[in-house]
């Protein structure tokens, strides 16, 4: 069976960004139909990134990761904190879309902003171990650039190997 985890992780990424723009207009354009999309958008992010999350777990325990383990190891457990951001981003989303009158505060919307640069930070580094370091697919070695420049930029990222992490 081919991974599964590249065919969901678009749906949680468009939608989550989808979500802060629509929050951001509905409340400078005052429009609560955006912020009803804004809502919605996130609950849509949360249930995509539960099926995401647990496909890029279901895949990372099945693949022969080699050298990439340590890069898809850090992607998952960014994943998780990922995860639990949108959670309790939803959570907040919430009890203010409950309150019709309400619309998303500044406070919120910075914290959307900023679960929108992880959830792009996520997306930046899942491709790079797949485009650079063949990490869940078989490298065929024909990229733009030699494998080492994509390392490089994995490696100032990553943290050090663990003496005790699986090979």
């Amino acid at each position: 069976m081919p991974p599964l985890h590249p065919a969901f992780v678009h749906f949680p990424i468009a939608l989550v960004a989808f979500s802060f723009v629509t929050d951001l207009l509905g409340r400078v354009l005052n429009k609560p139909s955006l912020r009803a999309v804004g809502f919605w958008s996130l609950v849509g992010a949360l249930l995509g990134g539960a099926v995401t999350a647990a496909t890029g777990y279901y895949d990372f325990g099945r693949d022969a990761l080699g050298e990439s383990y340590r890069y898809v190891d850090f992607h998952m457990d960014m994943g998780w904190i990922l995860v639990g951001c949108v959670v309790v981003l939803t959570a907040w989303r919430w009890f203010a879309y409950a309150r019709r009158e309400l619309s998303p505060g500044i406070p919120y919307l910075i914290a959307a902003l900023l679960v929108v640069s992880l959830t792009l930070f996520q997306g930046w580094y899942g491709g790079e171990m797949v485009y650079s370091q063949g990490a869940g697919v078989a490298a065929a070695g024909k990229g733009t650039e030699p494998t080492a420049n994509g390392k490089q930029r994995l490696d100032k990222i990553t943290p050090a190997e663990d003496k005790g992490a699986k090979p």
